[in-house]
């Protein structure tokens, strides 16, 4: 199979994935030529050698898919392993990590309705509301919290500039 670039190929892949009951990393690439990459490589998540004794999730899974650049421009599918050395779970794919992206549209309301003042718990009550239902929100609780909470801090507060401005100031 051929890829205009490897945007296309990871959404490929990460909807096969999500298809089958795993999820999928970016496992490494190689730079050549300058800047551009050469070949990619994404796994399955549980491919990843743990180094905690007491975890469940990894156990070294071998199914990946390889990509190389060719010269028109292409991605062009290499090698595929499909044996996974765990159980694929469809039913519940879309609540592993790599299948629940917050959309935009819910960003923007998260965002809303915290500047309003909502507390991050009816914020995310009236997500799901507005959605239909948990099952269509697309993402956890935790993951709206996680969102509200890192947005809150890359916003800027009053004096934040002045400070800045104050430590480039001094530290010339």
């Amino acid at each position: 199979m051929r890829f205009r670039d490897k945007d296309t190929l990871f959404a490929f892949y990460k909807e096969h994935a999500r298809l089958r009951g795993f999820s999928v990393i970016k496992r490494n690439s190689n730079k050549k030529r300058g800047d551009t990459v050469g070949y990619i490589t994404y796994c399955c998540d549980r491919t990843r050698i743990r180094k905690i004794k007491f975890t469940t999730k990894s156990n070294n899974c071998k199914a990946r898919l390889a990509a190389i650049l060719d010269d028109s421009g292409c991605w062009r599918v290499s090698k595929v392993v499909h044996d996974h050395n765990h159980d694929l779970l469809p039913s519940v794919s879309r609540l592993m990590a790599g299948h629940r992206p917050i959309c935009d549209s819910l960003k923007r309301d998260l965002v809303a309705h915290d500047r309003s003042g909502i507390r991050p718990s009816k914020n995310i009550r009236f997500a799901k509301v507005q959605r239909g239902g948990p099952q269509n929100l697309g993402c956890t609780p935790k993951d709206c919290r996680n969102y509200i909470l890192k947005s809150r801090n890359f916003e800027m507060q009053e004096g934040d500039a002045q400070s800045l401005l104050t430590f480039f100031m001094k530290s010339r």
